[in-house]
Formats: structure tokens, C-alpha cells, sequence
């Protein structure tokens, strides 16, 4: 299992420096220049002098060629400094660092939502295909695909929140409650709309994957051999036929967490959640582009974390995988 995990991460380490070339590469071809936008927001933000001017070019390497920039800046973000951001005149690993508990509660509450709903769902509609439950809930995710988050969140937030009240329509706390309990309830139900409309609306693609890689499952012949036996269909289905059939969920569950942080830039940019998401919506529309480059860079960290996620959970589900690697 070591070399196996070891290989993996091995594997990431190339990619994970190619995806930062091109996510540098990509911001910095966008038009503007830092010193000028800085320097629009608050013209008291630089003097006039040009030497002062040429000075503030030089120590942030603007007038060097893109790939000495990209070295400079790959080399101090790997020492954990990510400089500052000229939006919000502060140090954007402090920034981050605030946003990104409320962007790991949205997602994690979101993803658990989405398990919660699609497994039971799609084992069912397996199980029986063909019936009316089966076409009821196959239409309602061909639906549910085609739905855009964005309107999708607008007519959540229409109904629940303007129509019936239910919920807030945006934040993550009201502003003079006190009391620990009356803290915690205010949150959540900030949280509850945002999380089910991000977490739904990945239902839709993930009852559908189950059921497909479930049937493929179902009409094995040691499955017909196990009801044969007398086994009782929970336990085919459960023990034999699920788990059999984990690899793909895996595959699309695993790798569709980092969808979740780029599904939370349109809900947290909607329901003015404070989190990551909205973070870097306002740094690209402010061309603050070293907030708006590191908060890529870690929707791309996340994404190659989902990646050996996912080769992890192959190895504990198959073991022919972690013997297949030795054996190598």
C-alpha cells in the first residue's frame, strides 16, 4: 500500500507544477496592469515620481519575461508566501485563511447532502429498473441536468426565502444574535439553502451513474448465482453487487469534489457567501490577479488531492489494485 501510495504521489508532482504554468500563464494574458489598477482604486496608492514607479516594476518583477515571473512567483508560493493583494491591501494567505472555513463547510454539508440523496436513490432505481419510480426519478435527473445553478439558486432563494421565509436569503450569520444555540441555528439555516441547491444539483448526475454501473453489476452471472444460493437480495446487493460496482462511483464521486468549489463560485457569488468561491469571482472582476491566481491554484491543489482521493479508495474497494502495483 506504501508503494502504491507512493507512486501516486509521485505522479502528481509533474502535473502539479505543469497546471500551475498554464493557471499563470492564463491571468497574466488578461489585460491591465497591477500598478495601474492599484493605483485607479487609490491614487494616493502610488507616488507620481516615475523612478518610484520603476522601482515598485522592478521588486514585483512585472518587467521580466513571463517565465522568470512564473519562477519567482512558483518559488514563493512554495514557501508558503503568497503576497499581497492589491483589492484588499492585505496578505492573501490571511485572506484565504478567513474565507476557507466557510467555503469547507459549504462543500463538505453540499457533498454529504448529494451521497445522502443519490445512493439510496440510484441503488433503488437499480433494483427496479423499468418501474415507475425508476422513469419518475430518470426524468427528474435529466432535469435536474439541465437546470443552470445559477437559476437553479435564484428560485430556491425565490421561494424559500422571499415567498415562504423560510430561510435567509444571504450571509452565513445575522449581525446581533447571541447566545451559543441561537448562533449555531442562525448559521445553519444560512447554510441550508446554499448547501442543498450546490449539493442537489450534483444528485442528478450521480443517480444516474449509480444506476448505470449498478446494472452492469446486476446482470453478472455470480450475482444470479448468489440469488440462486438463496441469498437474500439485500445482502447481493449490498455486499456482492455494490461494492463491486464502487469503482466508477468512485471515479465520479471522488474527482467531482473539486466541483464543488467550482460550483460555490456561482451559489456563494448568489447567496453572498463569504467563502473562497466569491473570493475569487471579486479578484478577477478587480484584476487582483495574485488573489485571483492563488485562489486557482487551490481549487487545482484540491483537484489533484481528489485525484489520489480516489486512487486511495480504489485500493481499500479492489485489492487486486494494491496487488497489481506490487507486482509491478
Amino acid at each position: 500500500m506504501k508503494r502504491y501510495l507512493f507512486f501516486r504521489l509521485l505522479e502528481l508532482i509533474p502535473i502539479f507544477f505543469l497546471i500551475s504554468l498554464i493557471i499563470f500563464v492564463i491571468l497574466n494574458a488578461m489585460p491591465g496592469d497591477p500598478l495601474l489598477t492599484s493605483r485607479l482604486e487609490n491614487p494616493r496608492a502610488l507616488v507620481r515620481d516615475p523612478a518610484k514607479i520603476a522601482e515598485l516594476r522592478k521588486y514585483y518583477h512585472l518587467d521580466d519575461p513571463l517565465i522568470v515571473r512564473y519562477g519567482f512567483w512558483l518559488t514563493s508560493f512554495l514557501k508558503g508566501d503568497l503576497g499581497f493583494s492589491s483589492m484588499y491591501k492585505q496578505p492573501v494567505l490571511g485572506i484565504i485563511v478567513k474565507r476557507l472555513p466557510n467555503t469547507l463547510t459549504l462543500t463538505i454539508t453540499a457533498w454529504v447532502i448529494g451521497l445522502i440523496v443519490a445512493f439510496p436513490i440510484g441503488i433503488y432505481s437499480a433494483v427496479k429498473k423499468y418501474s415507475f419510480f425508476d422513469y419518475f426519478f430518470t426524468i427528474l435527473a435529466f432535469v435536474g441536468i439541465s437546470l443552470p445553478t445559477f437559476w437553479f439558486a435564484l428560485m430556491a432563494i425565490i421561494v424559500f426565502s422571499v415567498v415562504l421565509g423560510w430561510f435567509p436569503i444571504s450571509g452565513v450569520q445575522t449581525y446581533g444574535i447571541t447566545g451559543s444555540w441561537n448562533i449555531f441555528v442562525d448559521k445553519l439555516r444560512h447554510l441550508t439553502l446554499p448547501a442543498l441547491v450546490l449539493g442537489l444539483v450534483q444528485v442528478a448526475y450521480w443517480v444516474r451513474y449509480i444506476r448505470t454501473s449498478l446494472l452492469e453489476v446486476l446482470d453478472q452471472d455470480y450475482i444470479r448465482t448468489a440469488y440462486s444460493k438463496g441469498a437474500k437480495e439485500k445482502r447481493v446487493i449490498l455486499k456482492h453487487a455494490l461494492r463491486n460496482a464502487m469503482i466508477p462511483i468512485i471515479t465520479i464521486i471522488a474527482l467531482d469534489i473539486p466541483y464543488f468549489f467550482g460550483g460555490a463560485l456561482i451559489v456563494e457569488t448568489v447567496f453572498s457567501w463569504p467563502g473562497m468561491g466569491r473570493l475569487m469571482y471579486e479578484a478577477i472582476l478587480a484584476s487582483d490577479y495574485n488573489l485571483a491566481v492563488n485562489c486557482l491554484m487551490f481549487i487545482a491543489v484540491i483537484t489533484l488531492l481528489s485525484n489520489l482521493l480516489a486512487d486511495i479508495l480504489y485500493a481499500v474497494v479492489d485489492p487486486r489494485i494494491r496487488l497489481g502495483e506490487k507486482a509491478v
